[in-house]
């Protein structure tokens, strides 16, 4: 039986120096042995002060990515890149994450939470740092 995984934002958070206007991207790849499917989540510009935890901002609809087959071993590759921006030059960090999960088998489901944390740098003079932290949740659903 087909397998899908939907893949929602819950959660953004920020800790650091470095600003509070940020922007992310998110990269979803899904392996079932080949790549099975792909979709990118992008958030535009918005204010996240230092230490602030809120849901992701404009509510970002959730992705479904075929996920190969009931009992299939997935590799599920997630690609962060945020970017504090700033007037003049902006400051960008980037971490990618493998999780590995078993499709379910027919009718069943599974959820699995992350959290990927990318750590920005302030560039060139200041050398101030942030730590941005996105949660996502992993639904795995099979026919």
């Amino acid at each position: 039986m087909a397998c899908t995984l939907t893949l929602s934002l819950i959660s953004e958070h920020q800790d650091g120096e470095i600003g509070d206007d940020w922007k992310y991207t998110l990269e979803t790849k899904v392996y079932a042995g080949a790549l099975t499917g792909s979709e990118t989540i992008s958030v535009e510009k918005h204010k996240l002060s230092e230490g602030e935890s809120q849901p992701p901002f404009g509510d970002p609809a959730p992705v479904t990515i075929p996920a190969g087959n009931s009992g299939d071993e997935l590799r599920i590759d997630l690609r962060l890149t945020a970017t504090e921006v700033d007037l003049f030059r902006n400051d960008t960090g980037e971490h990618a994450v493998t999780v590995n999960l078993v499709a379910p088998e027919a009718g069943q489901s599974s959820t699995e939470n992350v959290e990927i944390a990318v750590g920005v740098v302030e560039m060139p003079a200041q050398m101030k740092t942030s730590v941005f932290t996105l949660g996502v949740r992993l639904d795995l659903a099979s026919d």
